[in-house]
């Protein structure tokens, strides 16, 4: 059976609540991830925080219940917004109900858990301890190492 601990990408890199939106961005744009893992103040995973979630927090309000943006010519309420939150701390952006994998887990399982909740990456948790992450090309990789027999 493909286990989640076989595909894993084990890059470790987290966050603290702590951490301001400016420099979650900056890690995510450095190790190539859509996603980062928080930590609290003990080291247990704590949530996650997704570039999906900051583009959906960088929306205003008052843009979201008009439900079509097509009147704006450009972006730069979106961005504007975005800049005025930069230097803020994580606290409020992060998803404590993100789904979580365990290493021991199969990889049907996580094609599952991504295909349901429509994420792109999920942390892989175990014992509160954050350890890696796995993504829709992980999910992929199981059916391409199976044709090169």
């Amino acid at each position: 059976m493909n286990q989640v601990k076989d595909y894993m990408y084990k890059d470790i890199t987290s966050v603290n609540e702590t951490t301001t939106l400016r420099r979650a961005i900056r890690i995510m744009r450095l190790h190539r991830i859509d996603a980062v893992a928080v930590v609290d103040k003990t080291g247990k995973y704590a949530g996650c925080i997704s570039a999906q979630e900051v583009i959906n927090a960088s929306v205003p309000d008052y843009i979201k219940s008009i439900y079509n943006t097509s009147f704006m010519s450009r972006i730069d309420q979106i961005t504007a917004h975005l800049t005025n939150m930069l230097d803020d701390p994580i606290t409020h952006l992060i998803n404590k109900k993100c789904p979580s994998l365990s290493p021991t887990d199969s990889m049907a399982y996580a094609a599952d858990l991504l295909s349901r909740n429509k994420k792109t990456i999920l942390p892989v948790v175990e014992e509160g301890i954050f350890l890696g992450w796995v993504s829709k090309i992980d999910i992929l990789s199981v059916v391409s190492d199976k044709q090169k027999t």
